[in-house]
């Protein structure tokens, strides 16, 4: 569990503790429940939920065409290969 330390007025402070009181819980209980229940209603955006970068991308693939046929399978660009260079 961590550790949060926060600085309230006195005010809210002297609330917290009367509300504690009145529910019989210890502030800082109380203060976890509100926590709860307050960024259980806020919509957080999710990590999963971003596209990734082939999403953004897709439709553009293959969308231009260089004229080049694939070299991997022509044998002349082939020759040498694996070879120092002289």
């Amino acid at each position: 569990m961590s550790t949060l330390t926060l600085e309230l007025n006195d005010s809210l402070f002297a609330r917290l503790l009367s509300a504690s009181k009145a529910r019989n819980l210890p502030p800082a209980e109380l203060a976890r429940e509100t926590l709860e229940h307050t960024l259980a209603a806020v919509q957080l955006p999710e990590e999963d939920n971003k596209p990734s970068a082939y999403d953004l991308m897709k439709d553009g693939f293959g969308c231009v065409d260089s004229g080049l046929t694939d070299l991997a399978s022509n044998p002349k660009h082939l020759e040498g290969l694996g070879r120092w260079r002289s």
